[in-house]
């Protein structure tokens, strides 16, 4: 049986609107969890979650970073 590889998109500023950005590692990691090959796919200003200011100063953003930390070396991709 072929496996899915499941891909959450997001381009959204997280400076300015984290949201996006924190939904799609939420459901990386929810899929990993479940044993299903994910990735997180960022393009255009989402690829800001790198930089150390990057990501917007308020709960959701520190939400956020908390995800992207722990998805460093985790069980999902994350690709620019």
């Amino acid at each position: 049986m072929p496996r899915k590889h499941l891909v959450f998109f997001t381009a959204a500023d997280p400076r300015t609107d984290p949201g996006p950005t924190w939904s799609a590692y939420h459901f990386a990691e929810v899929a990993a969890r479940a044993g299903l090959d994910a990735e997180v796919r960022l393009a255009g200003d989402a690829v800001r979650v790198a930089q150390p200011d990057g990501i917007a100063d308020d709960d959701r953003g520190k939400e956020l970073r908390a995800k992207v930390e722990a998805a460093a070396g985790g069980p999902f991709l994350v690709s620019l």
